[in-house]
């Protein structure tokens, strides 16, 4: 928000709220009856009401001001995110030129990493065992295997 659409819009509602003054003496004028006393209010009014309009007038402005410079900023932000991804780019070409793919990383093994690999022989896989299955107890000895009987089925009529 700038210093225009600040002064505009404080402008026009104290504007405002001051023509409520001489709209109420113009109602009471208009009660009594009073033709010259509502003259003179509607002019008050009126006084107060062409204020308004140009704080109003003001206010346009600045919001149209803001608006170019909102526009104009998000332009420079735009300009400077394509030249940040342009130097991307050149590094980005740059260094795929020196012979190396881009993004990655360059491992070195010493000497005597490298023997330690020669003379270090792989593990041997160990058979799998074919037993039978152990249950434990909660005390954490081994218990019987619990027998497993023929299944019975019964039927009653």
């Amino acid at each position: 928000m700038n210093i225009q659409m600040m002064d505009g819009l404080l402008g026009a509602s104290s504007n405002i709220k001051l023509s409520d003054t001489p709209m109420s003496v113009y109602r009471q004028a208009s009660a009594e009856g009073d033709t010259e006393k509502m003259k003179r209010a509607l002019g008050y009014t009126g006084e107060c009401t062409e204020k308004a309009v140009k704080y109003q007038e003001k206010l346009d402005k600045g919001m149209k001001a803001e608006a170019k410079a909102e526009k104009e900023k998000a332009e420079l932000e735009r300009e400077a995110a394509i030249e940040k991804r342009r130097e991307e780019r050149k590094r980005a070409e740059e260094g795929a030129e020196s012979g190396r793919p881009q993004e990655t990383d360059l491992v070195q093994i010493s000497e005597a990493a490298k023997a330690a690999l020669k003379n270090n022989k792989p593990a041997e896989t160990a058979e799998p065992i074919d037993s039978e299955p152990v249950t434990y107890t909660p005390a954490g000895e081994i218990a019987a295997a619990p027998v497993e009987a023929e299944p019975t089925v019964s039927f009653t009529a």
